[in-house]
């Protein structure tokens, strides 16, 4: 049988859940800020996908602490999840976008802007480059922004609910 959580536990969950609510909608906008400025910039996607779910686990982990203080890993670690999540969404919707209008001519424009070094590389791993190419691309960095987001968000979340507790004591 599970065993039931005490009033003080429950507090904190809830606490934790709102804050992480609220998070993954700063996250959304940072998201949306980010691609707006630069969908190609991948670097830049993790260093600022690790800054938000660490925001989003410092603010889940805050609101928890005062109801249950050892709470602060699962409260970071929700909070950074639903940050990152939130963060990652955009990217993640504008890729299967992409990999819904791919055609032999929005191939060809994505080509044509491949220089010539990255083309001798994909012709020397034997990969032709055409529709079939560009949509496994557009697949694969959606799934890649979804686990990214899910290991961003847990592991940086868990250091925001580290940086709280710190912070608080």
């Amino acid at each position: 049988m599970k065993p039931k959580r005490t009033a003080a536990e429950e507090a904190a969950a809830r606490a934790a859940r709102r804050r992480a609510i609220v998070m993954a909608g700063v996250g959304l906008v940072m998201g949306l800020v980010m691609l707006a400025l630069s969908a190609d910039f991948l670097a830049m996607h993790c260093v600022v996908a690790a800054a938000v779910a660490v925001s989003g686990g410092i603010a889940a982990a805050r609101s928890a602490i005062p109801h249950r203080a050892d709470s602060y890993g699962s409260a970071g670690s929700l909070g950074g999840l639903y940050a990152a999540l939130g963060y990652g969404l955009p990217f993640m919707v504008f890729n299967f976008i992409n990999w819904l209008n791919v055609n032999e001519q929005t191939a060809a424009a994505r080509a044509a802007q491949l220089s010539p070094e990255q083309i001798a590389q994909l012709r020397e791993m034997n990969l032709v480059v055409g529709v079939d190419f560009f949509r496994g691309q557009d697949i694969a960095y959606l799934f890649g922004y979804l686990l990214f987001a899910l290991i961003f968000g847990w592991l940086f979340g868990r250091v925001g609910g580290i940086i709280a507790l710190r912070q608080v004591r």
